[in-house]
């Protein structure tokens, strides 16, 4: 007698693909927009002086995207726009640039008795006779006459010699 057996088969029942969920949103970031340094000069202030006179401060910038995500995984993204929402503001540093002018030489009296170039090119008052010792003097000499000389070498040399330094 013949035998027979039966034989089972599986079939593979197709499923159906999942459908893939796709998202797209916009996102707003922001980020800072770093501040510029500016230095000027200001000939009101004194040589090698320097102030801050402005503080420099960061400014903001916000760029919006579109992003694509496909079941929660970023796929793409595009800027749409990029806006400076708070501009920086920029550090200025003032350095002075005056320089005072060079104190006047002190008063000579006019010279009542002429006057003369010394050896360092300046021009001085010849001794003279005064009640007392005048503005500028620089000794009194051995005759009476007071010096204006800038130097000490041959000071009243021609009056008796110096009396006395101021």
């Amino acid at each position: 007698m013949p035998s027979s057996t039966a034989t089972a088969t599986k079939t593979v029942t197709p499923t159906p693909t999942p459908t893939p969920v796709v998202t797209t949103t916009r996102i707003s970031e922001t980020a800072a927009v770093p501040f510029t340094s500016e230095t000027v000069s200001d000939a009101a202030v004194p040589q090698g002086t320097t102030s801050v006179t402005t503080v420099g401060r960061d400014g903001v910038v916000t760029k919006t995207y579109e992003v694509t995500s496909i079941d929660g995984v970023e796929t793409s993204r595009t800027l749409l726009s990029e806006e400076i929402t708070t501009p920086p503001v920029t550090k200025i540093t003032t350095v002075g640039t005056y320089v005072a002018p060079p104190p006047a030489p002190p008063a000579q009296p006019s010279c009542i008795n002429g006057s003369y170039v010394n050896s360092a090119g300046n021009s001085v008052c010849r001794p003279a006779a005064y009640d007392s010792a005048p503005p500028g003097a620089t000794a009194k000499c051995g005759d009476g006459t007071y010096s204006f000389s800038q130097s000490r070498r041959g000071t009243c040399s021609s009056h008796g010699g110096v009396a006395a330094w101021l």
